[in-house]
């Protein structure tokens, strides 16, 4: 790969600058995604709209239809008021890039520049995702990924900045990268009644408190102590006075763990809990699961395609290979359900931490950053392919 210029660097960190100083909530990426086309026309690309979502899209370079790889940089931001004192900081009011979205966004932009100048270098072709509201639900890779844009596809890659490790480091984990994510909403319902006689009614907040500390203990019970999880309840209403017994208690938790195939039982198995719960006890429960991100599991080839090309181009050095994955999720794993994927983390300096109003990051991650995953676009799709 030649090697990046000033001029060119100069122009991507005005891009990062730009996105961050204008963020967007999710699905709400309009005027990220006017700058991100006009760039991208900038340099005789189009970027093309995604046929389920209004904002983002995606941009092809390179010359061929065969292969193609994949990246996604995901472009929304967080309902967070950024901290006053940074020198560049959010002009909307509440919003702010407080995840590195704005980063992986210009490494995405820095991808299409720089093959857009060098499309000779590339035996194939590069798909660059613009990915609007991963930070919601349902996110937007839960659309796209049943969009056509993958059926020429042999791999797909994205990133992740990440305070943990210098800049210019690579951290990658072999195998599961990243747990699942599953929202659990669920309301119990009863006929109410006076506190002084709960024989008379159902005591719904008793019940639901049984349901909390009864269901961990069952889901242990019935998967391989090995397959670990994580279920965590973080709200539950219900009731107004102290002598009503309330006739509705609504509860809202996230299931976390690290096996597609464990998370398909589990969620069978609360559905089942919860049915024969409401029996034994004479209540309603109403479950509702509106959003299970799958876990990231990195594919084994692309994984070693990763760490041969490390070791043959000088990077093995930069290259820190992870013992644990993350708990914190990804809707880049719907993207693997149509093609093998690659998750990775680009590592950064700066300060304070991930979704806080202190988090701040530091420009100089960009150029070591484009220029590792350029060059192994490049390695990735000028090897040789079996059709």
């Amino acid at each position: 790969m030649k090697k990046i210029n000033n001029p060119f660097l100069d122009e991507i960190i005005s891009a990062r600058r730009w996105l961050h100083e204008h963020p967007e909530l999710s699905y709400k990426e309009y005027a990220t995604t006017k700058y991100i086309r006009e760039k991208i026309q900038s340099w005789n690309l189009d970027l093309k709209p995604f046929s389920t979502l209004d904002t983002g899209g995606y941009v092809d370079v390179g010359t061929g239809e065969m292969p193609m790889l994949g990246f996604r940089a995901d472009i929304d931001a967080l309902p967070i008021t950024e901290n006053t004192g940074h020198s560049i900081k959010s002009k909307n009011d509440g919003v702010m890039h407080a995840c590195g979205h704005d980063f992986h966004t210009a490494i995405g932009v820095g991808l299409a520049k720089y093959y857009s100048q060098h499309s000779d270098e590339l035996n194939g072709r590069l798909r660059i995702l613009f990915q609007p509201a991963e930070e919601t639900y349902p996110d937007g890779a839960s659309h796209i990924h049943k969009e056509p844009l993958f059926n020429t596809m042999i791999g797909i890659i994205a990133v992740h900045v990440d305070l943990r490790f210098k800049i210019g480091e690579i951290a990658i984990k072999q195998g599961t990268a990243c747990a699942s994510s599953t929202l659990l909403k669920l309301k119990f319902g009863g006929p109410g009644g006076h506190t002084s006689r709960p024989h008379d009614t159902v005591d719904l907040i008793r019940i639901t408190a049984l349901y909390i500390s009864q269901l961990n203990g069952y889901l242990k019970s019935i998967i391989d102590s090995r397959d670990d999880f994580t279920l965590v309840f973080g709200s539950i209403h219900g009731g107004q006075y102290h002598n009503i017994i309330p006739s509705e208690v609504s509860l809202t938790g996230t299931l976390r763990n690290f096996d597609n195939d464990v998370l398909n039982v589990l969620l069978k198995s609360i559905r089942e809990f919860s049915a024969n719960f409401a029996t034994l006890y004479k209540c309603q429960i109403n479950l509702d699961i509106p959003n299970s991100t799958p876990a990231i599991v990195n594919d084994p080839a692309m994984y070693s395609d990763l760490v041969r090309f490390c070791k043959d181009n000088g990077y093995d050095e930069r290259l820190i290979e992870m013992e644990k994955p993350s708990m914190g999720a990804d809707d880049f794993a719907y993207y693997l359900r149509n093609v093998p994927g690659l998750y990775f983390q680009v590592g950064t300096e700066g300060s304070g931490s991930s979704h806080s109003s202190d988090f701040i990051l530091n420009d100089d991650l960009i150029e070591p950053a484009v220029d590792f995953i350029a060059q192994f676009i490049k390695f990735f799709l000028n090897k040789p392919f079996q059709k």
